[in-house]
């Protein structure tokens, strides 16, 4: 777990500072290596999660979570319109916020059964701007982001 989330963090703090050849270049070094692009996917989804629970509150047991999906123009978007590896994904991370981790990985397991170059780099990218745009909102709302993404852990 530990290889996949310093993975994670290498490509967020990569992605935050606007290198998109870099994300690329990192993603490939890590797959090349001991680490699995699920397992990346999977601790960037958690990490999500988490910062979409404390964003959410308090909310009663019995709560189940669902994702509005906006496209570029902020038109809803259906989920079934998605590419299956995409679907998958936000499957993923709607498993992950409804208290499902299993779920979640087996979701995963789908969005990358075919690890391609194309579908890799949508799932991650998708899941780099999940986590990098609940990061900011942390930051801005003086909010505590999970520990293994802090910055000063890159270095």
């Amino acid at each position: 777990m530990e290889r996949a989330r310093a993975g994670a963090r290498e490509l967020v703090h990569v992605a935050r500072e606007g290198d998109t050849e870099s994300v690329f270049n990192v993603l490939r070094r890590l797959t090349e290596g001991a680490v699995d692009a699920q397992e990346i996917v999977g601790q960037l989804v958690a990490a999500t999660a988490q910062m979409m629970l404390l964003r959410a509150g308090d909310a009663p047991e019995d709560v189940t979570y669902a994702i509005d999906l906006r496209n570029d123009e902020e038109f809803g978007v259906p989920i079934d319109e998605l590419t299956p590896p995409l679907r998958a994904t936000v499957r993923a991370l709607l498993a992950e916020l409804n208290g499902h981790s299993e779920e979640a990985q087996f979701q995963l397991e789908l969005a990358l059964c075919r690890q391609t170059v194309p579908t890799t780099l949508d799932v991650v990218v998708h899941c780099l701007l999940w986590t990098i745009g609940m990061l900011e909102w942390c930051e801005e709302q003086d909010r505590p982001a999970p520990e293994w993404l802090a910055v000063h852990r890159c270095a």
